[in-house]
This record gives structure tokens, sequence and C-alpha cells, in this order.
């Protein structure tokens, strides 16, 4: 199974340029923690609500004013859409990331969160190991 296929496609965006004021209100309208900053249609950072926290709001900064270009994160991890879900994931624990760029070619495809790669490895361990007990009933407790 390759990223692609649980991967978001419409990904939200923002250059360098904007506010953090104006990166922030798009990512509380669409309810998400993180948003793409693209030049040229290609990812070159990304913003999370950790960069807020730290870079922004506990530096007393005036989001209105603040760039994005100058608090997100630079070092952006990036997973090519071909890869597996499983090396996908790992990456993400290596890595200490809770969302990726979903890249061919440098070209921006979508955005996947380690939320979303964690939900469809939990199903297939699931039905593999705690699909049913010993009776044939499905364990729905939660205690496993």
């Amino acid at each position: 199974m390759e990223v692609q296929q649980y991967m978001t496609k419409d990904v939200k965006t923002c250059t360098e340029n904007d506010s953090v004021a104006f990166a922030t209100k798009k990512m509380a309208e669409f309810n998400i923690g993180s948003i793409i900053v693209v030049k040229n249609e290609k990812p070159v950072g990304i913003f999370t609500e950790g960069d807020l926290v730290r870079r922004v709001i506990a530096l007393d900064k005036n989001s209105a004013e603040v760039l994005i270009g100058d608090v997100m994160t630079k070092k952006l991890i990036t997973v090519d859409a071909k890869e597996s879900i499983g090396v996908a994931y790992h990456i993400f624990i290596e890595r200490n990331v809770r969302h990726a760029p979903v890249v061919k070619d440098e070209k921006l495809l979508g955005i996947v969160s380690q939320k979303d790669l964690a939900k469809v490895l939990d199903s297939q361990f699931y039905a593999t190991y705690l699909g049913k007990d010993k009776y044939g009933k499905k364990d729905l407790s939660g205690e496993y």
C-alpha cells in the first residue's frame, strides 16, 4: 500500500511572505494542525501548531506582523507518493514529525499525517492479530 492512497489531496498552503495571522486563520478554518509553505508550487517548509507556540506566542510576537518564512520549519521532511505506508510511518517516528508533504519529482501532491498512517496500520494489525477471539467473536473492549 502506497502513501498516495491515504494522503489528503486538498493541501492547504501559504507562502513565506504570508503573515502568521493569515496562516493560523486558514488552519483554524479548515481544522488542520499544519500548513505547507510553497514557493513556485514546490514545498519549502511547514508551519505547525508547535511552531506557533514556540516561535510566536511564547516570544510574545504579533502574529499579524510576523512572516511565515521567519518562523516556519525549514528542514522539511517529505514522503514520496509511491512510498509504502510502513516505511513512511517509520520515517515519522524516526524524524519525530506528525505531518509531511507527499511529493513526486518535488511536486506537491498531498499531505499525510502520522494519524492517517496509524489508522491504516492499526486496522491491519487488528484484523491480523486481534480480529477475533478463540470463540470467533470480535474483541471491541479496547483491552488489548
